[in-house]
């Protein structure tokens, strides 16, 4: 299953892209949610046919602009950070709780100097 998260320029919402149905040279029908702040999620569908189909060619980046003008926000590229934060979780053996720490660790996605 395809999952992509789009980021868009208003804080806190977010385009979930969950599925992306191809009829060659015909059509394609996206399903995704829309994530408001609040963490309310709305479930869409949208067909993507005709001309604007035809004029779609490899650029994906189209699709998400497509899909955040539908719903008023602008589309943000996603930047990876440098630095990502992990969780180590252990159990203490003297008395048995779980413990855990947050640590910062470089991100091995990260590209310096890359706006993607």
């Amino acid at each position: 299953m395809l999952k992509l998260v789009l980021g868009t320029t208003t804080e806190g919402v977010k385009i979930a892209i969950q599925s992306i149905f191809i009829d060659p040279c015909k059509s394609a029908t996206i399903k995704y949610q829309f994530i408001r702040v609040n963490q309310s999620v709305e479930n869409h569908d949208y067909v993507i046919e005709g001309e604007q189909y035809s004029r779609w060619g490899t650029d994906d980046t189209i699709l998400y602009h497509i899909l955040c003008a539908r719903h008023n926000v602008q589309y943000k590229q996603f930047v990876e950070p440098e630095f990502i934060d992990d969780v180590i979780v252990w159990r203490d053996e003297q008395t048995g709780d779980m413990k855990s720490e947050v640590i910062r660790k470089p991100n091995p996605k990260y590209v310096s100097g890359s706006t993607q």
